[in-house]
């Protein structure tokens, strides 16, 4: 594909959006805002939506997307911003939101395609490059298997820093790289890796990097603003109602990266419903536009049927004629208004996550859902006429026997004699996760999983259940990058082409080997994301793994707990403006 044909292609890509930002790039700061996936997936991004509408709200930066294209990539063709398809090498800088392990693959890939020095090490002292920033679930809780590609990692939730992260690139993108890099380790929240000088695992040298977190909520505009009918979720205005979870399930990143829980007052969320009904995005078929449709309410949370407004918020939504989907929901108890609203709009599937078969492997997990619970969620999808419902399990996790395999496969056939539909279960292999209370865990061996898989798929294909089953030799590269330090980054740029084998090979040629990152780990020894404080207390992580192992459920909280210490993260914030630390409620509120 020539140079011309691709910027073609970004331009019918631009035809079928609704609410990109173009401007003139004449005297203004230039960021390359990217997600490393593809347009259709991080397009669904609604981190890439609040940055792309941050950084462009103020008129002397144009903020452009880049998306990860591997045939582009494969062509030999340049990285190009999508908006007016400038190689990314040319901007000011170039910014990354990265939610998930896996494209650290993609990170390393468009760094090589850019044709830029991957290493900030390598770009020091010389002129003309951008600098590299990058943020986002994962980075936030272990940075440091990229740590080396980035000149700055913004630890947390960035809209507690945009404003002034973006008045400094303005400031000061043209002052002596040291100097800029000087201003940015000023900032809280902001990780300058060249300046920190780590070793290998359990080798940390300095103080810790305090994760970020919005206490206001009000501050948030969590909203779409971009719309497409090529994303994953299509024409759809993203609401994201509830930041964080309560629940306290000690498998879950989600859980504890985004700690406190806060949740969005029900008249803002009906607002921003109402704003994006008034929307009429163009639809497309046969190749053509074929008229407008408003589009549909999508409300995102760790757990959205757990906003203490649910049943009210889903009633309105339905009231004002909207179409709704969920992110994810619980049975703990079933929303039944959320549930019907998603029937009238004609949601395919219903799909809940028991996440383990047995109740004795769910306490374990602080995943308290009761089989009684779960089997109520069945009967309503079955007298509602979903199509389809999904039951989501993980297996391998830590103290799981054939005993609770059994479990899954017992609870999916109850599920199958109510459900007279299409039933579908999909078995995740469990990943430890970076300030987690199962952050210590050993992962459990590729070949215990596949039989497990496969005894799943024996024991239920023949009742006409359709078993999905997610690759645990691919699970275990991703706990590599989960739980992963510096030695990583140059076996990602030494990957021309992703395949199990050859990231084996790619960590030998670097002295490195899989079991070092999958065995388990020493509570109390230093980890290479000691480098963040999460905020949350090594004692009460370790509290809630000795929980684990004598089966019993553990902390929980809910928004709205007023001067809740259980964690530590609500013992103490840190202010923005100076640095310091303030004891904070979790409503929000200093003392």
């Amino acid at each position: 594909m020539s140079h011309w044909k691709q910027i073609a292609a970004t331009k019918a890509i631009l035809g079928r959006e609704t609410g990109a930002i173009l401007k003139d790039h004449g005297g203004k700061l230039r960021i390359a805002l990217a997600y490393p996936n593809s347009y259709a997936v991080g397009m669904s991004s609604l981190a890439l939506q609040i940055l792309y509408r941050g950084f462009n709200a103020r008129p002397d930066v144009v903020c452009e997307r880049v998306f990860w294209d591997p045939q582009a990539a494969a062509a030999g063709q340049p990285l190009l911003s999508l908006e007016s398809g400038t190689p990314v090498a040319d901007f000011d800088v170039w910014a990354f939101t990265v939610s998930f392990e896996m494209d650290y693959f993609n990170i390393a890939a468009m760094l090589r395609q850019a044709e830029m020095p991957p290493l900030a090490a390598e770009r020091a002292g010389t002129e003309g490059y951008p600098l590299l920033i990058a943020g986002g679930p994962a980075l936030s809780m272990n940075p440091e298997p990229l740590a080396p590609f980035f000149d700055a990692v913004v630890i947390g939730e960035v809209e507690e820093l945009l404003p002034r992260l973006t008045a400094l690139f303005v400031e000061a993108i043209e002052e002596d790289r040291e100097r800029l890099l000087d201003a940015l380790e000023a900032l809280p929240g902001v990780y300058v890796p060249g300046r920190r000088v780590v070793g290998q695992i359990g080798n940390p040298s300095y103080e810790p990097i305090a994760r970020l977190w919005v206490r206001d909520p009000d501050a948030l505009e969590p909203v779409s603003s971009l719309y497409t009918p090529d994303a994953e979720f299509a024409n759809r205005h993203l609401i994201e109602i509830a930041r964080g979870c309560g629940r306290g399930c000690r498998f879950c990143l989600a859980g504890y990266v985004y700690r406190p829980p806060r949740e969005q007052p029900i008249d803002r969320i009906l607002a921003w419903a109402r704003e994006g009904l008034t929307r009429q995005l163009p639809v497309f078929a046969h190749g053509g536009r074929a008229g407008t449709q408003a589009p549909s309410i999508g409300l995102v949370s760790a757990a959205v049927s757990d906003h203490s407004h649910i049943d009210e918020l889903a009633t309105e939504l339905h009231g004002m004629g909207a179409r709704i989907t969920v992110s994810s929901m619980r049975t703990d108890p079933i929303s039944v208004p959320l549930v019907r609203a998603m029937a009238a709009s004609g949601t395919q599937t219903l799909t809940i996550a028991p996440e383990a078969g047995s109740e004795r492997l769910r306490r374990v997990i602080n995943k308290t859902q009761t089989e009684a619970d779960l089997l109520t969620a069945v009967e309503l999808a079955q007298t509602l006429n979903f199509p389809q419902l999904k039951l989501y399990f993980m297996i391998g996790h830590p103290t799981e026997t054939d005993d609770d395999i059994q479990g899954i496969v017992d609870l999916t056939l109850k599920a199958r004699a109510i459900f007279r539909r299409n039933v579908t279960i999909n078995a995740t292999p469990f990943v430890p996760k970076a300030h987690t209370p199962f952050q210590w865990m050993a992962v459990t061996p590729a070949k215990t999983l596949h039989a497990r898989q496969v005894m799943l798929k024996r024991l239920l294909t023949k009742h006409n259940v359709t078993v999905s089953a997610d690759s645990p030799e691919w699970a275990e590269v991703q706990a590599v990058l989960a739980r992963g330090d510096r030695r990583l980054a140059p076996v990602l740029m030494d990957i021309d082409r992703l395949t199990l084998r050859g990231f084996s090979e790619a960590l030998a040629r670097h002295g490195l080997a899989a079991e070092e990152f999958l065995d388990e780990r020493t509570p109390g020894t230093p980890q290479p994301w000691d480098v963040v404080e999460s905020g949350v207390t090594p004692s009460f992580l370790r509290y809630e793994q000795r929980l684990a192992d004598r089966e019993r459920p553990g902390h929980r909280c809910p928004p709205g707990a007023v001067e809740c210490l259980a964690c530590g993260v609500c013992g103490v914030t840190v202010d923005v403006n100076t640095k310091t630390t303030l004891p904070v409620t979790l409503s929000g509120s200093t003392a």
